[in-house]
């Protein structure tokens, strides 16, 4: 159950992250979250595929903890919305619980 909810929170935040230039507008800083969006699609599918097992989940919990510490720390320094920062900040917090629960149960 864990896992297919980090994966459906990956796949959104990963089209989220992707497709944010789009929304608000073409600058360096919403262009850095196009190659964590694509990540986190990838992670996202092979989670709700179940393909890969402990391991994409392992990496996953990784790329979201990683990605989620970087928006914690650029947070004040970074032209993107600060309501879709902290937005972003915590689904991967809620990434990174879920794919803790899956793992230890």
């Amino acid at each position: 159950m864990y896992v297919g909810i980090a994966g459906g929170l990956l796949v959104f935040t990963g089209i989220w992250h992707a497709t944010e230039w789009i929304m608000d507008g073409r600058r360096r800083d919403t262009w850095a979250l196009v190659p964590f969006g694509l990540l986190y699609l990838v992670f996202g599918y092979l989670l709700v595929t179940l393909f890969g097992g402990t391991t994409i989940q392992v990496l996953a919990l990784i790329a979201a903890a990683i990605g989620g510490g970087i928006a914690f720390m650029r947070r004040t320094h970074i032209e993107v919305r600060k309501w879709v920062i902290w937005s972003i900040i915590a689904i991967d917090l809620m990434i990174v619980v879920a794919l803790v629960f899956a793992l230890l149960g």
